[in-house]
């Protein structure tokens, strides 16, 4: 019954943004935030995945969030400063778990590229984001490379990294990728048979046409509903989720 009334809300929204656009006015755009907000309400049970989720804090409204709710979960942040600053923001409860780890199907050690902490005042408060597999990933934003330093850190793959813990993946949630650049290989990782997100979230713009291309088809085969929200790319189950 969902899914046959997300089609019509659907269907609807898009008749509406032809009518909008027609009288100049902008499109009306689907939310993730709401979306999650009309779904599980506050203080409902709500299980996630974060991958890449520096302070916990900064940069999306995830972690206000899951502190509204009854939440398990588990948050993954490979750069040392930020996973301390992670570790300290979710003391609050017990069954967020942080992990001080980069996602990589293959290595056990890789290269971040961040900024240097001497030189993060230059820049705007989202600087703190950029960290990146990719040594040229700042580029694109117009850093300094004399201001980007390299850390080492520890590295799994997905499915390791997972089994390593309680979080029932049989009932997940919401799964969140911002790996600056890496999303669609953490996205190929994700075993579908073995974890089925009913939402799934993964920042799409610094990825290539094509593998935003592949990214979709590979959501789509596996049964869901993607659009673009912003820099980010949101997949859901119109079976398990109501749209409006």
């Amino acid at each position: 019954m969902s899914k046959f009334k997300n089609k019509i809300f659907l269907n609807y929204l898009r008749v509406r943004n032809k009518l909008r656009k027609r009288m100049g006015k902008n499109s009306i755009l689907l939310s993730s935030r709401n979306i999650l907000e009309n779904n599980f309400k506050s203080s409902a049970d709500f299980s996630f995945v974060q991958v890449g989720a520096n302070d916990g804090v900064s940069f999306d409204f995830l972690f206000d969030f899951v502190s509204t709710r009854k939440s398990i979960g588990v948050v993954l942040e490979p750069i040392t400063s930020y996973f301390i600053e992670l570790k300290k923001n979710y003391a609050f409860n017990k069954n967020i778990i942080p992990i001080n780890v980069a996602i990589h199907p293959t290595l056990k050690e890789a290269n971040i590229y961040k900024i240097n902490p001497m030189f993060q005042n230059e820049y705007p408060s989202w600087v703190k984001g950029i960290a990146s597999l990719d040594p040229n990933h700042h580029k694109k934003t117009n850093i300094n490379t004399e201001h980007m330093i390299v850390e080492k850190v520890k590295a799994d793959s997905l499915i390791n990294v997972l089994n390593n813990n309680d979080l029932n993946f049989d009932n997940l949630d919401y799964f969140q990728i911002d790996t600056e650049g890496f999303d669609f290989e953490v996205l190929k990782m994700i075993d579908f048979n073995i974890i089925k997100p009913v939402v799934l979230k993964f920042e799409s713009v610094n990825l290539s046409n094509n593998d935003k291309h592949v990214a979709f088809l590979l959501l789509k085969r596996q049964g869901y509903y993607v659009f673009d929200e912003g820099g980010d790319s949101i997949a859901v189950n119109l079976n398990l989720i109501k749209l409006y």
